[in-house]
């Protein structure tokens, strides 16, 4: 098989490598011909964590490195709209020369900086634009996260964290899933090891282990379990909410681990008494048996935790959510104790001890700098994507005038697309890096086209204590060349160029780079592996990866700057929210005859593409061509529409339109539709959400995607 579509040509060599489109990191092997046309690609059945397995993105990753519709050459918008090719250095020159500008008059938080999906699965890139933004002195820095699942990060500031990690899949008796399903999101940070994901959770049923799920379709994971909940979307909120409310009743608590390390239990259980299971049944719309018997099941066991996706994060009460869900963890205490051993260390990162201890809540949020807009704090170093259109169009002191877009298609990622577009249409200055025509990239002054991950050396750094079950490393060297004629660069290369034009150093990793001439990417991995409990020179030996032995590490008792530290379960803002909760109105859990959106919309995930990347490639678009609406038959019977008609979602801030595709896995009353879509590639969710503060969260802006009411009618083309 030709990768890139063409005559088969013979194969000349073959080379291990890693995929570096999502969090999973899949070993593959490449086949490459004489002029290093990537020829085929398969899973590498030598990789000892994905054995062979590598989904449809990382299989087909030689038609991204070899598309037509790839950029290799720099571009530079013209007067008129269109874009010329421009040499990178000259493009750079310029570039650096409007951020002078800008800078000097407006400050440096008037130059924005947005990480993209395809920025974190670039390790040296992810450091270099750390070191850049601090030595510019932007606070203005954006990411994918804070418009993905924030409320994790809000979780940790809200009711704090615990040190030595909550217990590993490996050692579970139980898994609950909420809202996530990675055996197609191939999602590996939540503590699940997405790492050839249908053969691991395959083999922890096999040895015992109970999967409850959480989730309105039957998905792919769902179809594991040994109990599944399929409420509406929205309502896993107040699930969980019920679920700690049984524990508590029942004292399925750990109460010796309660007792030592947490705060405000007897709060929790005043707030949730009111979530029966009577009173869950009906307003989530499932089986009260059902529901008591998951918690029970998930209270019972003795190692064992429940995990989110972006079912739960893009809903409602997200940090509500997220923060109950985690205070499920809390009170059965499925947490690594001291005296147990560490099951990953970090063969890439230098030994630390590690410690059975809370790190204490400190809600960042409050002291940080507040936003222009909605008066909101910052998460991590981060201001709040949600509200990053509106940063751009309100004018006055601190507003965004210029942004650098690195891996990422905030177009297509934020609430409002009209609104996102215009904002980023009205940019002094904007900057893409990347390899593909994207709506953001559409609106650039400059695109800036980097090299794809088989042409740059890299190792999955990013994570690896949390992707990884084990201590696992692995080095990949640049496989194959850009193409001839090209004139791409390292996403690195553009921020240590910009910063030479702007005469700043740049420290990365906590190391001064030198500023005469740019530094490899071996280099800057060099500089990241300092210290690190295997040697680069060690793990470039093991082609496939290797799990290394690493001297036996036993978590330790707390020390005594945190020995009194507790979890936070009952902040009043978490108390509050819990009482507008309960006062909402019950759902019959079924469709709403007779109101205006008596449908329910949830995010879906697909096993070709991940968020907004490369869904224009052909491989991709043979396998998914649209952004189809996902419906039960029997609502699509009722509403008189059938397999592939073209409909009209809408809902109360906008429309758009798609086509409908059946499927059985839909509980009734709900549909589905992929987000990250938009433009010529396919219907985009955001246009139906307003990203309004009235539907947004509060700390974090984090606007409602999913659990929305929505309509769906035929399409009018007369009137769509």
């Amino acid at each position: 098989m030709s990768s890139s579509g063409g005559s088969v040509q013979p194969v000349s060599r073959q080379e291990k490598t890693f995929c570096r489109l999502c969090s999973g990191r899949c070993g593959l092997l490449l086949s490459l011909a004489d002029d290093d046309t990537i020829v085929d690609i398969r899973g590498d059945h030598d990789h000892p964590l994905t054995q062979g397995y590598a989904c449809i993105k990382g299989l087909k990753a030689a038609e991204i490195h070899n598309a037509p519709q790839r950029l290799l050459q720099p571009l530079e918008k013209q007067p008129d709209g269109s874009f010329k090719p421009v040499a990178l250095e000259l493009a750079l020159d310029r570039i650096a020369h409007r951020l002078s500008e800008i800078v000097s008059n407006h400050g440096p938080d008037a130059l924005g900086l947005y990480r993209g999906t395809q920025h974190y699965t670039n390790t040296t890139a992810f450091h270099m634009l750390s070191a850049f933004s601090k030595a510019i002195g932007t606070r203005s820095n954006f990411s994918t996260m804070t418009i993905d699942q924030s409320a994790k990060w809000v979780t940790d500031q809200r009711l704090g964290v615990w040190a030595a990690g909550r217990n590993s899949f490996a050692s579970a008796d139980v898994w609950l899933f909420i809202g996530y399903n990675p055996l197609v999101s191939v999602q590996s940070i939540n503590g699940f090891p997405a790492l050839n994901p249908t053969k691991q959770l395959k083999a922890a049923k096999q040895r015992g282990m109970t999967c409850l799920v959480i989730d309105p379709r039957r998905t792919e994971t769902a179809r594991f379990a040994d109990v599944h909940l399929q409420p509406l979307p929205g309502e896993d909120v107040s699930i969980v909410a019920g679920m700690l409310n049984l524990i508590l009743q029942n004292d399925w608590h750990d109460t010796p681990f309660c007792e030592a390390y947490v705060d405000g239990l007897e709060d929790l259980r005043l707030a949730v008494a009111d979530f029966t299971p009577s009173y869950i049944a009906r307003r989530a719309g499932i089986d009260e048996q059902d529901f008591c018997a998951l918690t029970r099941q998930f209270a019972q066991a003795k190692r064992g935790i429940a995990v989110t996706g972006t079912g739960i994060d893009m809903s409602p009460h997200s940090n509500l959510a997220e923060h109950l869900v985690e205070a499920l963890n809390v009170i059965c205490g499925r947490f690594n104790r001291a005296g147990e051993l560490v099951s990953n260390s970090g063969a890439m990162s230098s030994p630390r001890p590690v410690r059975a201890e809370v790190i204490a809540p400190a809600r960042r949020w409050e002291a940080s700098q507040r936003s222009r807009v909605r008066n909101l704090g910052r998460l991590f170093g981060e201001k709040m994507s949600g509200v990053l259109a509106e940063e751009i169009l309100t004018p006055g002191e601190g507003q965004l005038r210029a942004m650098i877009v690195d891996g990422g298609n905030p177009v297509n990622a934020l609430p409002n697309r009209e609104l996102a577009q215009r904002a980023f249409n009205s940019l002094d200055l904007l900057v893409s890096i990347d390899p593909f025509m994207s709506d953001t990239a559409q609106l650039a002054d400059y695109i800036l086209p980097p090299t794809m991950m088989f042409e740059r050396a890299d190792m999955p750094m990013l994570f690896e204590k949390t992707a990884f079950p084990q201590p696992f490393a692995q080095y990949s060297d640049a496989i194959v060349k850009p193409p001839i004629g090209s004139d791409v660069c390292e996403d690195t290369y553009v921020f240590w160029a910009l910063a030479k034009r702007l005469k700043l150093q740049l420290n990365f990793a906590g190391e001064a780079l030198a500023m005469d001439l740019p530094p490899s990417q071996e280099s800057l991995l060099e500089i990241l592996m300092r210290g690190a409990q295997v040697p680069l020179a060690e793990i470039k030996t093991h082609s496939s990866g290797k799990v290394f032995e690493l001297p036996e590490q036993i978590i330790q008792p707390p020390s005594e700057r945190r020995e009194h530290h507790r979890f936070c379960l009952a902040p009043n803002d978490v108390l509050q929210e819990l009482v507008a909760l309960r006062n909402t109105a019950e759902d019959s859990g079924s469709r709403r005859a007779g109101q205006r959106f008596p449908l329910r919309l949830a995010v879906r995930r697909s096993r070709s593409v991940i968020n907004s990347s490369f869904r224009d490639i052909d491989a991709i678009t043979q396998r998914m061509p649209y952004n189809p609406l996902w419906m039960n038959p029997d609502d699509a019977e009722e509403l008189g529409l059938s397999d592939g008609a073209m409909v009209s979602l809408a809902s109360a801030h906008g429309r758009l339109r798609a086509s409908l595709k059946c499927d059985d896995s839909m509980r009734r009353g709900v549909v589905a539709i992929s987000h990250g879509w938009g433009g010529q590639q396919g219907s985009s969710v955001n246009d139906l959400v307003s990203g309004s503060a009235a539907e947004s969260e509060a700390i974090n802006g984090m606007p409602w995607f999913s659990a929305i009411p929505v309509a769906v009618s035929p399409c009018d083309d007369a009137h769509e």
